[in-house]
């Protein structure tokens, strides 16, 4: 390959011109994408608007349209083993704007739930499943948060579970019957020690 001027080499790699094997497809891949989904990844034609509309795609290397022409191929393994993966904000700009009213959104939860299955998610989501469990929040309230409620007029904690604990049993009950706690706690000891 030629060398690219000013191009660091992890870029340089994934501009390599890729060969693709029918041994590296999985047409059930896609067909179970899009029953998790409830959408339609095959209709995909690749015009871009689901990645000009991310508002991570200018911050990361996240490109949703590279996702979702992943999974109509049957490239599960190259979508599911992606760190990129898990830089969707879930905030539905590509699904609001598709012009094929495909859901890219739920295309991306799909292939995480798959993802999860086997074991492949990053540390810091699961350690938001812990937090979850223990708080009823992602990310907990603080006396920091608290105090910058408080200076806006807000009451100190949100009507959440900081203020309503009592509906931590329930979320603690949902993620149980899951087994997200139990898989979250195992991998993280796994990969921390």
């Amino acid at each position: 390959m030629v060398r690219s001027k000013g191009y660091p080499e992890a870029l340089e790699n994934k501009l390599i011109d890729r060969v693709l094997y029918d041994s590296d497809r999985s047409p059930e891949f896609t067909k179970v994408v899009e029953e998790i989904s409830r959408t339609i990844p095959h209709m995909c034609y690749q015009c871009g608007t689901c990645t000009a509309s991310c508002p991570s795609a200018p911050r990361s290397t996240y490109r949703i349209r590279k996702f979702v022409r992943r999974v109509v191929m049957g490239l599960e393994n190259e979508a599911l083993t992606d760190p990129d993966l898990w830089l969707c904000t879930t905030c539905y700009s590509c699904t609001d704007r598709c012009p094929r009213d495909i859901a890219p959104t739920d295309v991306i939860m799909a292939m995480r739930n798959l993802a999860f299955k086997r074991d492949i998610i990053p540390v810091n989501f699961l350690k938001t499943v812990q937090a979850i469990y223990t708080t009823g929040h992602g990310v907990p309230n603080n006396d920091v948060n608290r105090a910058a409620r408080k200076k806006l007029g807000l009451e100190a904690d949100p009507p959440t579970t900081h203020k309503f604990p009592q509906y931590i049993k329930g979320i603690q009950k949902i993620l149980d019957y899951y087994k997200l706690k139990a898989n979250a706690d195992r991998i993280v000891k796994e990969r921390e020690g």
